[in-house]
């Protein structure tokens, strides 16, 4: 998937273009192909306007099911000065999942996610941190898709968060 998304200064923000690709590899393996390794890859990208110029919703962050499970929503962001943390100019996501069938409908999974997030527009390392988390998870699968139960930890975070997220769901995660 990708999208571009251009925007225009109406009202106290700079022009720029917003990127985003989300792609997604599966390859299954084993007797029967009850095996499967899922890859994701997210990049994101916010073009010619400055950090603080950019609209707010155009941002990225880091954190939670859709990035990195482990971590708190969106706890990964830019440090604006004085402990505000805002969304940043780039984003960098990895995320694989060793998916294993142990009867008809029920598998088990195992997970690792990183996430970062810069202030620079192509996310080289430079200005920004990193976080990850990993877990397990177990799915069952009914006629409109799997049942997602996930139990992710921190592994990486600049605020040291030692808790356990619980994340339930429809489908798999990517």
């Amino acid at each position: 998937e990708v999208s571009l998304t251009p925007f225009l200064n109406l009202s106290g923000t700079s022009n720029g273009l917003r990127t985003a690709i989300d792609t997604r590899a599966f390859y299954s393996l084993g007797p029967n192909k009850r095996t499967t390794l899922a890859v994701r890859g997210q990049l994101g990208s916010v073009i010619g306007s400055a950090l603080a110029d950019a609209p707010a919703d155009f941002l990225f962050y880091s954190g939670g099911g859709g990035t990195v499970r482990g971590q708190d929503f969106q706890s990964l962001g830019v440090d604006f000065g004085n402990g505000n943390i805002i969304g940043g100019r780039s984003f960098l996501g990895l995320s694989t999942e060793l998916r294993v069938k142990t009867g008809d409908k029920l598998s088990v999974v195992g997970f690792y996610d990183l996430g970062y997030v810069g202030s620079e527009a192509f996310p080289d390392g430079s200005s920004g941190e990193w976080h990850s988390g990993a877990g397990v998870g177990v799915r069952y699968d009914t006629g409109i898709g799997p049942v997602r139960l996930d139990l992710a930890v921190p592994i990486q975070d600049a605020d040291d968060n030692n808790g356990v997220e619980l994340y339930i769901g429809i489908g798999q995660s990517f």
